[in-house]
């Protein structure tokens, strides 16, 4: 009854979203992907989450991007050059490149969209990465001529292509058609090989190729590289329940899932679905919120973090897919020195006694989760682990869309919170310390940990650079402002049909250059 029930639920959800746009049989020019939650917004950089990030990547490209190997390499740029100090960086753009709108791209446009960004009305979630508020300022930005920008800044940039690369709140370069005439947001016009079509929420999102698409020659490469659509039109559809997008797609009405559960794995494969299992440095945490007067001793938070074991945990979500890893530097990468060693271990008694030099007697402390199965299963784990401590938790399960607007505000005790790949350690940083009246949603706000992220931002050799992350790694498992728990794969389950498909390490979904031939 519970399997009719939700291919019932997705059937509606199907027929709603293919009356919008004619029949949406299961054609070969139509992919039709199931994503866990709707998008946050169509506005990039902007109230933006995943799943924002992954969409609008199809829709709209930067001057530069990470390759498969996660070095940077051009986009819309086609080179560039800097100075000595690296305060001056000089762009100069690639020939025939056109927005949705028809228009050609030019050095202007760049210089629009970066003062659009800059401005405060945007709301640009990564503005501090580019105002001074993290690492240098930039200064000035300006057109050369119609194919080169310029960007100033007052203090040596080593690292602003790693910043320009980032796949989250990307600064995207957008037509300025994409605004009215009042300069409010109106829709994505970008660049991409896909263009924005339509959107009912909460249901579907559609995106149609863009015929006049400049590609790159060769492969594809990372979020760079050859990104020709082959497809005519990328549905997104919201499908919240994890057992009904697994249902749907061997039922053949979805044709890509996301986050597929470890228990479902081989079920698909048996059924001659692909399977695609990506490692990545995306990272599921604890947030422990610093200002809450239960947590505001750093001791209360390191006895949180010594009564969880993340290797059991890690086991017991099944599959062997997650590595425990309580540290912002992932295994397997240049940056990582048995990094987990500065953390807190398992001991709970050592916990017990840490929460009672805190002053806890007993007092109920919420966890904040979203209503989806593995983040659910994540919360109660821990609580049953904390228990063993004594310390008493109380899950506050909500809906993804209510978690995003608390964690913007500020306002949980601790949370269950995945962030996507960060595919170097300053972008994973800059994300997490700040000043907490300014920005909310920063973790750690702390004059030593801003003194570190200032001098690392600065700083362009590797292993200088591994010196002073490994210093804040450190000094992070000393305060305990967030716990690692593991690092996330990528998992992405597909029918038979779709063919070309790549995950990467990046994590987010990529479907140009994807085929599908029809049953």
């Amino acid at each position: 009854m519970q399997t009719i029930k939700q291919l019932s639920v997705l059937a509606i959800l199907l027929g709603t979203a293919a009356s919008a746009t004619s029949s949406l049989a299961n054609e070969a020019g139509t992919l039709r992907v199931a994503i866990h939650s709707d998008i946050a917004s169509l506005n990039p950089g902007v109230n933006r989450d995943a799943n924002s990030d992954m969409v609008l990547a199809h829709v709209v490209e930067g001057l530069v991007g990470f390759g498969d190997d996660l070095t940077v390499k051009p986009m819309l740029a086609d080179s560039w050059t800097t100075n000595d100090d690296a305060t001056v960086y000089e762009f100069k753009l690639r020939d025939g490149v056109k927005f949705h709108d028809g228009k050609p791209l030019t050095a202007e446009d760049v210089v629009w969209n970066f003062n659009r960004y800059l401005e405060p009305a945007t709301t640009f979630q990564c503005v501090g990465r580019y105002d001074g508020q993290v690492g240098p300022k930039l200064a000035k930005i300006e057109a050369v001529d119609a194919g080169t920008v310029r960007f100033s800044f007052d203090a040596p940039a080593p690292n602003f292509l790693i910043t320009l690369a980032t796949i989250q709140c990307t600064p995207w370069i957008l037509s300025r058609s994409s605004v009215d005439e009042n300069g409010a947001f109106a829709k994505p016009v970008g660049t991409g090989p896909f263009a924005f079509d339509t959107q009912q929420s909460g249901r579907f999102l559609d995106l149609v190729r863009f015929k006049e698409y400049a590609a790159l020659p060769g492969k594809p490469d990372g979020y760079v590289g050859n990104k020709t659509a082959n497809l005519e039109r990328v549905r997104f559809m919201v499908v919240p329940d994890a057992s009904t997008r697994s249902n749907g797609l061997q039922s053949g009405e979805i044709d890509v899932i996301d986050e597929v559960e470890p228990s479902v794995i081989e079920s698909l494969r048996t059924s001659k679905m692909t399977v695609d299992i990506q490692p990545t440095p995306a990272w599921m945490t604890l947030q422990l919120q610093t200002t809450a007067p239960a947590l505001s001793d750093p001791k209360m938070r390191r006895a949180i973090a010594h009564a969880i074991d993340l290797t059991q945990l890690s086991a017991a979500l099944g599959g062997g897919l997650y590595t425990p890893n309580p540290s912002v530097l992932a295994k397997d990468t240049y940056y990582y020195d048995n990094s987990a060693a500065a953390w807190p271990a398992y001991d709970v008694e050592l916990a017990r006694k840490l929460a009672g030099e805190a002053g806890y007697k007993g007092e109920e402390i919420s966890v904040l989760v979203a209503n989806r199965q593995n983040r659910v299963q994540v919360a109660t784990i821990i609580q049953a682990m904390l228990s063993q401590a004594g310390i008493k938790i109380r899950l506050d399960v909500r809906d993804w869309a209510t978690q995003l607007d608390q964690y913007r505000a500020g306002k949980y005790e601790l949370a269950v919170f995945a962030y996507s790949a960060r595919l170097d350690p300053l972008l994973s940083y800059q994300s997490y310390i700040g000043d907490k009246k300014a920005e909310p949603t920063r973790m750690w706000d702390d004059a030593r940990a801003t003194e570190l992220l200032a001098k690392v931002s600065t700083l362009r050799q590797p292993e200088e650079r591994k010196k002073v992350f490994s210093e804040l790694n450190a000094e992070m498992g000393k305060q305990v402002p967030i716990l690692g728990l593991f690092n996330i794969p990528s998992v992405t389950a597909l029918s038979p049909g779709v063919k070309d498909f790549a995950g990467w390490q990046g994590g987010t979904n990529r479907f140009w250059g994807v085929t599908k031939v029809a049953d």
